[in-house]
């Protein structure tokens, strides 16, 4: 039985909610429900200290300046120097409060004080720098692969031509293997035809194919920065000048196909950096785009189509049964079933009529509804999209202090390559070995590969992770997030699907037909699972009774199916034995539909929320190598016991965050919920997972957002999470371990302009290759 309690001023020690009378008490403390008791009972007086602990999500924080948000297509980013020039850029203007980007998403955030600069003027402040800005709101264009893939062949051929030449004509005489009067009447080809066709050849590399380089770091220069453009720009120009200036000396020491090598190899590997980015934004793109529902809108005494964007406050949004809310509002008109659950969590639809509050997201089941918006447009989808790009147009912790270092590295590379050629001529070396050893280190040095190890894979695991429907919502997940000791799951919506089935029937043998023939005309999730029951009969004017049930004419007898209050809004009877039979399942997880006709309840329908099929193979996969946990509201979570390690039942939502705190006494802890209530929760664990539905608050809080019903992309999850945070590993390691070896050649003179020119590229490339494979099995 149901207690009815007075509500009085003093506060649950666990939660603060307000305790009832009589309150609820052990050892002298006062708790809201038996859930904040049961909790105190598991985990002792240290809960209460516990409980005063910061989130994880909201410690350590930098205040960011307060202004409207902006976010930001850009085109023509070529490395992760333009990050750092980007946001330089934008800072410049006295309306702009604060910037980020990134080079991997090709995406930028911008912070502005709508008092000193509009919106639309923000593209234009990158735009001018040499870069292509557009708005998110703005269609992001198709990449187009025409233009690099001309420069890609244009490069390879003329490479190879430079090559082929190089290797005929001027090698062997390096190489001692001949000399010049061996070539007789060749000569004149091999001297003067040769040196002016490598040079010829070679300036089509380096001023058409190179071009996009040279841009990128005069751009650079104007801005005051000496990026990785300029650090690639200075060594093919440096190769391409020197060979200039021995053509007119000594044709034979010409190193043009370091310059077009140099050119076509950094082509090449940004063909499929390109390649990749472009993927990565636009699979964001596509996602966003589904998040964007139009809202038919009241205007001017007609309802027009019209994109949320567009929406003003006190518009009034029409909604009819079946559709999503678009938008956060107040109903003026109309009354409905909501099905609130992607936003609560709570699994059973509820009645909203006019005054009360819907939230956008939810579904009408039942019923229209009329939508007066608030001051400020919001929706859960909006909300999510925001936080998506947050995510893409952010820089992360390590990766921040990576750029910096790459920076600081460009300076030190010239230096450094100065007091080699320096070094070298000081030791009593020629001229021009000192200058080739100064090039060949110049070249060795380009911190290229820290700077692509890490957003290179990052943009690979966020797009990987779209095409299973995850979002991260997360910067910083792959670097930060541990390696979990305990898992705490929520059962309700979770391992639970919140649809609902039937699992008794109560009354005579006509019960479940006439019952089914009613509940068919209806889309609220219990009539779904009745209408099931039964497909033999038919019924005719129907009566719907949003958030009550339903009756019609069945077989010439009308036929209601519902709650009790639809039997006293019809002032039908219910027989006291059948009411008393039916209290068992007041308190538990089921929902009781009466069934009656001509006036009088003769039978009922008991329904349940039903497990999720895989929730079991699921929970067993995740038990092989973390501890697993159930959080429940139910006093009786039937059925679970025995798959998971602990369970805590009867646990409110309040209560849930410091389950998650104690938990953390005992190692790293991933949560799994499903919507607001659980936003505390995830908050507070090491790693949140929101599953079911992007919530506001739930994605707020989470690290990782999976939407939908296939719980076993969890698994998914922590699969990409692992194998980001492996590649993320072995590309910097890698990247170490070829600045270590390489520098040090070409400082010591083993390593010709060529070879390093070729081993830069290489090393560039194999992240590349290795950020691109795929990251999870296909399906």
């Amino acid at each position: 039985m149901r207690m009815d309690r007075t509500l009085i001023a003093i506060p649950c020690q666990l939660c603060g909610l307000p305790a009832p009378e009589p309150p609820i008490q052990d050892a002298g403390h006062a708790f809201c429900c038996y859930g904040c008791r049961e909790v105190y009972r598991a985990f002792g007086e240290d809960v209460f200290t516990a409980a005063k602990v910061s989130p994880r999500n909201t410690a350590n924080t930098v205040p960011e300046p307060q202004g409207s948000e902006a976010f930001l297509w850009i085109d023509g980013m070529h490395c992760a120097s333009c990050e750092f020039l980007i946001e330089k850029l934008a800072l410049k203007h006295p309306g702009v409060l604060a910037a980020a980007s990134n080079y991997a998403t090709a995406t930028a955030r911008i912070v502005y004080d709508p008092a000193l600069v509009q919106e639309a003027e923000l593209p234009a402040l990158v735009s001018r720098a040499g870069y292509r800005a557009q708005l998110r709101n703005e269609p992001v264009p198709e990449y187009d692969e025409g233009m690099d893939l001309l420069r890609l062949l244009t490069g390879a051929t003329l490479a190879s031509s430079v090559m082929m030449l190089t290797l005929l004509f001027i090698y062997p005489i390096h190489a001692g293997l001949l000399t010049v009067e061996d070539y007789g009447a060749m000569r004149w080809m091999a001297f003067i035809l040769t040196p002016s066709a490598l040079f010829l050849l070679s300036s089509i590399l380096v001023f058409y194919v190179g071009w996009p380089i040279l841009r990128g770091a005069w751009t650079g220069i104007r801005a005051g920065l000496l990026n990785m453009d300029a650090l690639l720009a200075l060594s093919i120009l440096s190769a391409w000048g020197y060979s200039v200036v021995q053509l007119f000396h000594d044709p034979i020491d010409l190193y043009f196909e370091v310059a077009g090598t140099l050119v076509a190899v950094i082509t090449i590997g940004r063909f499929l950096e390109r390649g990749m980015r472009a993927r990565a934004t636009q699979s964001l793109n596509t996602i966003m785009r589904a998040w964007s529902p139009q809202a038919c809108v009241l205007r001017d005494g007609q309802y027009l189509m019209c994109e949320l964007a567009d929406l003003l406050p006190g518009d009034r949004v029409f909604v009819r049964q079946g559709e999503a809310i678009p938008v956060d509002g107040g109903i003026v008109e109309g009354e409905g079933a909501v099905d609130e659950s992607l936003l609560t969590g709570e699994p059973f639809p509820v009645l909203r009529g006019a005054g009360e509050k819907v939230l956008g997201g939810s579904v009408l089941l039942e019923g229209n509804l009329e939508i007066e918006t608030g001051p400020h447009i919001e929706s859960r989808m909006a909300n999510l999209a925001r936080i998506l790009w947050h995510t893409q147009s952010a820089g992360t912790g390590l990766q921040g202090r990576i750029d910096r270092l790459a920076r600081a590295f460009v300076p030190i590379v010239l230096v450094l390559a100065c007091l080699v050629g320096l070094g070298f001529h000081i030791s009593g070396a020629p001229i021009e070995k000192a200058l080739l050893a100064s090039l060949a280190t110049l070249i060795v040095s380009c911190p290229c590969t820290f700077g692509l190890a890490i957003p290179l894979t990052t943009a690979a695991a966020i797009n990987a992770a779209l095409q299973r429907g995850i979002v991260i919502t997360a910067a910083n997940l792959f670097e930060n997030s541990p390696d979990v000791d305990v898992i705490a799951l929520d059962k309700t919506g979770t391992l639970s699907t919140g649809e609902m089935a039937v699992v008794e029937v109560i009354g005579p043998a006509e019960i479940a037909a006439r019952a089914a023939a009613v509940e068919r005309h209806s889309p609220h999730p219990v009539a779904r699972a009745i209408a099931r029951l039964d497909a033999s009969r038919s019924a005719t004017e129907v009566d719907i009774h949003p958030g009550r049930g339903a009756s019609a004419v069945v077989a010439g007898k009308r036929v209601a199916v519902g709650s009790r209050a639809l039997f006293a809004t019809l002032g039908w009877t219910i027989p006291d034995t059948l009411a008393q039979e039916m209290e068992q399942h007041r308190h538990g997880e089921s929902v009781v539909s009466f069934v009656g006709w001509d006036g009088r309840a003769e039978g009922a329908i008991v329904t349940r929320d039903s497990s999720r099929p895989e929730w079991e193979q699921v929970v067993a996969r995740l038990r092989r190598h973390s501890r697993v946990v159930l959080l429940t509201g139910a006093e009786h979570p039937n059925g679970y016991q025995a798959h998971v390690d602990e369970v805590h039942a009867g646990v409110p939502p309040e209560a849930k965050a410091a389950v998650i705190r104690r938990l953390k006494a005992k190692g790293r802890v991933a949560m799994i919920g499903d919507g607001s209530n659980d936003a505390p929760a995830l908050a507070e664990a090491d790693l949140g997972i929101a599953f079911g539905a992007p919530t506001a608050l739930a994605a707020e809080a989470a690290d990782v957002v999976i939407p939908g019903k296939r719980l076993d992309r969890v698994i998914d999850a922590f699969d990409l999470i692992a194998i980001t945070r492996r590649r993320i590993r072995q590309n910097l390691g890698w990247a170490l371990a070829y600045n270590v070896v390489a520098i040090p050649l070409a400082m010591a003179g083993v390593l010709n302009p060529l070879a390093a020119a070729i081993a830069m590229s290489a090393s560039s490339i194999l992240v590349v290759i290795n950020a691109a494979r795929p990251m999870l099995r296909a399906e």
